[in-house]
């Protein structure tokens, strides 16, 4: 599939990760251990200071998902709690992180405590804002 974004006109690069909890979390306890622990932990990291220019949590509203996916299509709720999206200059930048000594010696073991990383779904590329009213 081609892109329809000129990487030459983007300054940024994203790259979103859909996060499924970890089996036997309530999606509560999920979504506050993500939130108050990890990021801390994460944000800290001498490498995500370096290269993220951004770090965003999207966290899943199940009620409102079902309820939504019930009258838009029908279809079954996907497994995934939330989206981590990174930001940087580049893709290589945020490959970075996750090849980094301390990444993976403090980050993946904290990760693990909350996430089912082999449900690691991921989308790499570009945003492109069609229209913003404000």
């Amino acid at each position: 599939m081609t892109s329809t974004v000129s990487p030459t006109s983007v300054a940024r690069y994203r790259v979103s990760l859909l996060v499924t909890p970890k089996p036997g979390l309530s999606l509560e306890e999920f979504h506050r251990y993500w939130a108050e622990h990890h990021v801390p932990l994460f944000r800290s990291l001498p490498i995500v200071k370096k290269n993220l220019l951004k770090y965003e949590q999207f966290h899943v509203d199940d009620a409102a998902t079902q309820t939504t996916l019930a009258a838009f299509t029908g279809n079954a709720p996907m497994p995934y709690g939330g989206v981590a999206i990174f930001e940087a200059e580049t893709l290589e930048k945020i490959l970075e992180i996750f090849k980094d000594e301390d990444y993976l010696r403090i980050a993946v073991p904290d990760e693990e405590k909350f996430v089912d990383r082999s449900g690691f779904q991921l989308l790499a590329g570009h945003y492109s804002t069609t229209f913003n009213i404000e």
